[in-house]
C-alpha cells in the first residue's frame, strides 16, 4: 500500500497537470481567434509549462509566440530609425527576453540578423553616453547619481570599461568621507562601524582598513577587573563572581570591550623581556593599558540546601473484584478498598545573590557602569511515592489498619484522585543547591555584560 500511494499521486498529478494544459491552450485558441496574439501566446505558453508534450500548445505558441516576437522586433527597428538609442538597446532587451523565455521548451524562434545588428550598433553608443554621464556626476561628487548610472552600465554589460572600479568608488566614496568626518569629530563607533561597511561591501578601499583600525583603538574600552570584595561568609563568593563577569565580557563579541589582565602585567612583560634577550622576535611593551576599572562587592551569598521531608500518608487500594453468590451462583462485581500507605516527599534547594558593582573611567574618574542586582535560584520537589499499582491507589484516611471506624474516610472522587495522580507523576529530581548556584551566576555575568554591551559614550 505505501509503494502504491505515491504512484497514484503521481498519476493524479499527471491528470491534472493535463486538464489544466488543455484548459490553457483552449483559451490560448480564442484569444488567438479574436486576434489578440500576445494574450494567446502567452496560454499557450502556460499550457506547455503544465505539459510540455502538449503538441496544439506547442503549434499555438510557435505561431502566436513568434508574431509577439515580431512585434517586439518592430519596436527595436522602430527607435532605431527615431535615433534613441537607448531605447533601441531596451527594446532589444526584451525581446531577447522573450526569446530566452520560450527557448527551453523545445520552441525556436527567429530573431532577424537586422534586429542584432541594430542592437550592437546602438549598444556601445548608449553605454558610452552614459559611462561618460556618470564620470562626470562622479566627478562633481554626486555620488549617488553616479552609482545609478554605473548600475544600469553594469546591468546591461558587466564586463564594461572597468566597471566595477568605477561603481566601488561611486559607493564607498560617500561612506568613506562620513567615516572620516566621524573620526575627526570623535565619533570613533560610528566611524569603525562606516569604515567596517566599506572593507565588508567593497573589499579594500583607500586607506579604509587603517583608518578603522584606528578607529577601534579610539573607541576601545579596555577594562581591567580591579576589587571584588567579599562581604560573605561564603568562601570565593567574589572569585565566582568574578570569573562569570569576566567570561560573559569574553563573549559578548562587542568590538568595542575588551578586558585585560593588568594583574599579570609585571609578569608579562618580564616574559617578553626575558623573550627577547633569548633572540624572540616579540616587542616589549605591547600590552594594552585598562581605560576602565571594574570594582564592586559581593554583598550577600547563600546556598541553602534543605531537608528532605517524608511524611505518611493513609489511603487505600481499589479493586474490583468478582463476587459469586452460594446459592444462585450469579456473578457481580463489587469494589473493594483495601487500607494502605504511602509517602509525600519534598525538598527545597536555593541560592542567593547581591553584587554591586560600577565600572569608572581611569582617565576622568567618572562613573561609567553602575547596577545592583539581586538574584536567586530555587527549585523545590514533591511528590508521592507508593511501591503498588499507582492506578489502584485512592486517597483518604482510617484510624486503624485492622479494623473499620466511622472516621475513616474514602475520597474516591475525580478530582482528589487527579490530585494524587499529579504527586504520584510529579518530578522526583531535584538541582542541587550548587547547580542552582551555576545558574545564578551565569545569569549575574550575562546582566553585568548587557549593562557594558549597552554603553555608548558617544550618545
Amino acid at each position: 500500500m505505501k509503494k502504491i500511494l505515491p504512484i497514484l499521486l503521481l498519476v493524479i498529478t499527471i491528470i491534472l497537470s493535463g486538464c489544466a494544459s488543455k484548459r490553457m491552450a483552449k483559451r490560448g485558441l480564442k484569444f488567438e481567434e479574436a486576434g489578440m496574439y500576445e494574450m494567446a501566446a502567452d496560454f499557450f505558453y502556460k499550457s506547455m509549462v503544465a505539459n510540455p508534450k502538449n503538441v496544439d500548445a506547442a503549434v499555438g505558441l510557435k505561431r502566436n509566440g513568434q508574431r509577439l516576437l515580431d512585434d517586439k522586433s518592430l519596436q527595436v527597428h522602430k527607435a532605431y530609425f527615431d535615433g534613441n538609442d537607448k531605447q533601441t538597446v531596451y527594446s532589444f532587451l526584451d525581446t531577447k527576453s522573450y526569446l530566452d523565455k520560450v527557448s527551453p521548451l523545445g520552441i525556436k524562434l527567429y530573431l532577424s540578423e537586422t534586429t542584432q545588428s541594430y542592437f550592437d550598433e546602438a549598444k556601445p553608443r548608449y553605454l558610452q553616453s552614459l559611462y561618460n554621464e556618470a564620470r562626470i556626476l562622479l566627478d562633481e561628487e554626486k555620488f549617488r547619481e553616479s552609482e545609478g548610472k554605473f548600475a544600469e552600465i553594469k546591468r546591461i554589460d558587466p564586463g564594461y570599461q572597468g566597471i566595477d572600479e568605477h561603481m566601488k568608488m561611486a559607493v564607498a566614496e560617500p561612506i568613506y568621507r562620513e567615516g572620516f568626518s566621524y573620526l575627526e569629530n570623535g565619533f570613533n563607533r560610528k566611524a569603525y562601524n562606516s569604515f567596517s561597511n566599506i572593507i565588508t561591501n567593497q573589499g579594500t578601499y583607500k586607506d579604509a582598513k587603517e583608518l578603522r583600525d584606528e578607529a577601534l583603538s579610539k573607541a576601545l574600552i579596555t577594562i581591567s577587573i580591579g576589587d571584588i570584595k567579599n562581604l560573605t561568609r561564603s568562601d570565593k563568593a567574589n572569585l565566582l563572581v568574578e570569573s562569570s563577569v569576566v567570561s560573559a565580557l569574553n563573549d559578548l563579541g562587542n568590538p568595542f570591550v575588551k578586558i585585560v589582565d593588568t594583574k599579570n602585567t609585571d609578569k608579562f612583560v618580564e616574559q617578553q623581556v626575558r623573550g627577547v634577550s633569548m633572540g624572540s622576535d616579540l616587542k616589549v611593551g605591547q600590552i594594552l593599558a585598562a581605560k576602565a576599572v571594574l570594582n564592586g562587592s559581593v554583598v550577600k551569598h547563600n546556598l541553602v540546601t534543605g531537608r528532605v521531608q517524608k511524611s505518611e500518608q493513609r489511603g487505600y487500594l481499589k479493586e474490583i473484584v468478582i463476587v459469586k453468590d452460594k446459592v444462585t451462583d450469579e456473578e457481580t462485581k463489587e469494589t473493594r478498598y483495601t487500607k494502605v500507605t504511602y509517602e509525600i516527599i519534598s525538598a527545597r534547594n536555593e541560592a542567593s545573590i547581591s553584587f554591586q558593582y560600577q565600572l569608572t573611567s581611569i582617565e576622568t574618574g567618572a562613573v561609567l557602569v553602575t547596577d545592583a542586582i539581586n538574584n536567586s535560584k530555587t527549585d523545590r520537589v514533591s511528590f508521592a511515592n507508593f511501591s503498588g499499582d499507582h492506578k489502584k491507589l485512592v486517597p483518604g484516611n482510617w484510624e486503624s489498619a485492622t479494623k473499620d471506624s466511622p472516621k475513616d474516610r474514602i475520597d474516591d472522587n475525580h478530582s482528589a484522585i487527579s490530585n494524587l495522580r499529579n504527586k504520584l507523576n510529579a518530578k522526583k529530581t531535584i538541582k542541587s543547591a550548587q547547580a542552582l548556584q551555576t545558574e545564578m551566576l551565569h545569569e549575574v555575568g550575562q546582566r553585568v555584560a548587557r549593562k557594558i554591551d549597552a554603553y555608548n559614550p558617544e550618545e
